[in-house]
């Protein structure tokens, strides 16, 4: 029998001895040789993938389709299962065993907006095994940027959202299924891709640790453990001992959490959960360490004037975030100036209203490594150095983005560097951005400090990337925006993959000018039109030392909107 806790407080409203009617019907099966399911290794990540339409269906399968408003454009491989009848299933047979499950999936959302809950039944080899409890909440945006809960301004849109399981032991060999029976309410499900993982073991207390418990918390339940939380912090701190969170859900409901320099610690990620209306930390100069639990917020709407993100503010020298689980935030980070050498590593930000991370005001030195990103709501990994008086015009240098993978921002870019200098993005992987979006985009836009050193982009993948935007220009998996100024400093771009791009692979777009683009061992794979499009309006210089190109529609690799202002070297 499967034993489920589910993120964010969730519990199964199954009732003992409840049974389930399973309904014998033929399975299809769906090829996956189509060129729309490129999905590459998902090494170092301890998960299985498995792709719903890849699987076998009595549902209807739908897309592949990039046309934005579409479920299918938000979809990994723009693909998904519709699950729409009393009976029908999708179920995958489990390559690894595990007890960590993820389940992909949009509900319709209630009339007025404000989300819905159902069920959907989860079976093992045929046997049935439990209720999955889903959400529409955190789910659904309306009308224009940045959106609104009222479906009454209509263009809907951010469809998706996950659940998150522990269970029983899936061995190598079972079948799973996700089936809609009578008693799941839903109108619909759409399933888009569950992922299957082996838990490590829960970690120790440190000898040197207070516990929340031990100042009131209880978890798993509906009390406010913030005052509690807070009584840990202080005592920790003064006493240089680590706050220890122990297995369970802890609800913050309180004001955010100031931090000082203090290091927080959990059971692991799939065991202690801080959650509630408010689980936000304000950072103010001093290094924290976290590692190894998950905070799952309860935000569904995005205020930029509001700092809903999980952790904001001056990080100081040193911070360390180790195997976090993120969602449900506006941001996971947003860091300001002071900020310097931090580090995030093996972390998960998922499903926000906003960015992933944004090194931004004058962060330095400070990285993102092995960390996977999904459904944010705009740029999942950013650094960006703006101008504007009020942000005090500190660059940001040196930050790097290393090894990460991204999947469906359902606004914006995959990366993003908007201006500052020596900045380093290399070996990511990028996969089907949604609107307004690139896999990369190097930007001095959004009244960014002009770029002040080298950027470095090397042995990137960029998958099904670029596309329509608001500059209402359509832009290339990698894109280069020569915005408010000049990019004068050399751009090196070396080692970069991009498949099945929506527009152009490359594109370069004005009014101002880039004055050093350097393109090395470009490999571009699927496309309809030439691999490099440079768009009126600009000005400057970019040397091609080898592109390779297959399955494109055109043997010639430029278009060239500006021929006498930008001058391209092609080496042969």
């Amino acid at each position: 029998m499967f034993l489920f806790y589910f993120s964010g407080c969730h519990r199964s409203p199954e009732k003992k001895g409840e049974k389930a009617e399973v309904e014998a019907k033929s399975a299809i099966s769906i090829p996956t040789s189509s060129k729309n399911a490129v999905v590459p290794s998902f090494e170092p990540f301890p998960w299985a993938r498995y792709e719903a339409e890849d699987g076998r269906t009595t549902g209807q399968v739908r897309g592949p389709s990039r046309v934005y408003y579409s479920p299918e454009s938000e979809s990994s491989g723009r693909r998904y299962v519709r699950l729409d009848s009393e009976g029908q299933f999708v179920e995958f047979t489990a390559t690894q065993s595990g007890e960590g499950l993820v389940v992909r999936y949009s509900i319709p959302d209630a009339p007025e907006g404000d989300g819905q809950t159902a069920t959907l039944s989860l079976y093992r080899n045929g046997k049935y095994e439990k209720k999955l409890l889903l959400t529409s909440r955190h789910a659904w945006s309306y009308g224009n940027f940045p959106w609104s809960n009222n479906p009454k301004e209509g263009k809907p849109h951010h469809f998706y959202d996950e659940a998150r399981s522990r269970v029983d032991e899936i061995k190598v060999g079972d079948t799973i299924r996700l089936q809609k029976d009578a008693k799941d309410t839903a109108d619909y499900y759409l399933i888009d891709l569950i992922e299957l993982e082996k838990v490590p073991p829960p970690l120790t207390r440190p000898s040197n640790s207070f516990s929340i418990e031990e100042f009131g918390a209880k978890g798993d339940d509906d009390m406010n453990d913030t005052p509690a939380l807070l009584e840990c912090l202080s005592a920790a701190s003064s006493q240089n001992k680590i706050v220890w969170i122990p297995r369970g859900d802890f609800r913050l409901d309180g004001e955010r959490i100031a931090l000082g320099r203090v290091a927080i610690q959990g059971e692991g990620m799939w065991y202690s959960c801080l959650t509630g209306k408010k689980p936000m930390f304000a950072v103010s100069g001093q290094p924290v360490l976290v590692s190894d639990l998950a905070i799952m917020g309860d935000t569904n709407d995005r205020n930029d004037s509001s700092p809903d993100n999980a952790f904001d503010g001056n990080f100081g020298d040193g911070s360390i975030f180790r195997h976090l689980w993120i969602e449900h935030l506006k941001c996971g980070f947003w860091t300001t100036h002071g900020t310097r050498n931090m580090r995030l590593e093996g972390c998960r930000i998922r499903n926000t209203m906003a960015d992933g991370l944004n090194f931004c005001d004058g962060s330095t030195d400070s990285s993102v490594e092995l960390c996977h990103l999904r459904s944010t709501g705009d740029d999942a990994l950013a650094t960006w150095s703006p101008g504007r008086e009020k942000q005090g015009s500190n660059p940001c240098l040196r930050n790097s983005f290393v090894n990460n993978r991204i999947e469906l921002p359902w606004h914006a870019n995959g990366l993003a560097i908007y201006g500052g200098g020596y900045h380093r993005i290399a070996g990511n992987t990028v996969t089907d951005t949604v609107f307004s979006g690139g896999g990369l985009l190097i930007s001095s836009g959004f009244e960014s400090i002009p770029f002040s050193g080298e950027i470095l982009v090397e042995d990137n993948t960029f998958i099904r990337t670029g596309g329509e935007c608001y500059i209402g220009e359509p832009v290339g998996g990698l894109w280069i925006h020569c915005h408010h100024s000049d990019i004068e400093v050399p751009v090196h771009i070396r080692g970069t993959s991009l498949i099945d791009s929506a527009q152009s692979a490359i594109s370069v777009h004005g009014p101002k000018g880039a004055q050093v683009l350097q393109l090395d061992d470009v490999r571009v794979d699927g496309l309809a039109q030439e691999p490099i499009h440079i768009f009126p309006k600009t000005y400057g210089k970019m040397e091609v030392r080898s592109i390779a190109t297959k399955n494109v529609a055109t043997q010639n690799p430029l278009r060239n909107e500006s021929p006498e202002k930008f001058k391209v070297l092609i080496q042969k």
